[in-house]
């Protein structure tokens, strides 16, 4: 257990796949179920029938909001782990070691994200999750921007002598 409350990027990357992942699975489970409910109760009752619509709407928006906000404490957590890098040298060590990791995985984490949304029967779920797709779409651009971001943020931090105050 990791006491100092700090968290490798592997972990978050694995935590945003798996949201990939469950994102059109859950979809499919409820869009089975609601649409057919919410069909039969509006041939009933339209209130109830709109009811359903509006929970079925929460969650699609849900499961879309869920995984651009853990992709985004990701990009928000390696940006911190490069801040830190020069307050002691193992950082950069772990930041290097995590970034390769991340690069030579990502393609192997993907695979199954793009098979999954292009499957036939999930084809309704990927076009309710558009930030889901944008993502998948350029998930390698994306860590490559954050790559060169976050060497950067590296690079001044160590130029500038730590980016601390001088008196």
């Amino acid at each position: 257990m990791n006491k100092r409350a700090q968290t490798n990027i592997v972990a978050f990357i694995a935590v945003v796949v798996g949201l990939f992942i469950l994102a059109p699975i859950m979809l499919k489970i409820v869009n089975s179920t609601l649409d057919p409910l919410e069909d039969t109760l509006n041939n009933t009752n339209q209130e109830a029938g709109d009811r359903v619509g509006y929970i079925h709407d929460v969650f699609l928006n849900f499961w879309d909001y869920t995984v651009a906000l853990a992709f985004l404490v990701n990009i928000l957590m390696m940006l911190i782990f490069a801040f830190l890098v020069d307050s002691h040298p193992i950082f950069s060590i772990l930041y290097m070691i995590s970034l390769m990791f991340t690069f030579m995985f990502s393609h192997y984490v993907v695979i199954p994200v793009t098979t999954i949304l292009g499957m036939e029967q999930f084809a309704t779920e990927v076009t309710q999750l558009p930030i889901l797709n944008f993502i998948v779409l350029r998930f390698d651009f994306i860590l490559l921007g954050l790559a060169i971001l976050t060497g950067i943020i590296m690079y001044s931090k160590f130029k500038g002598g730590g980016g601390g105050i001088t008196r």
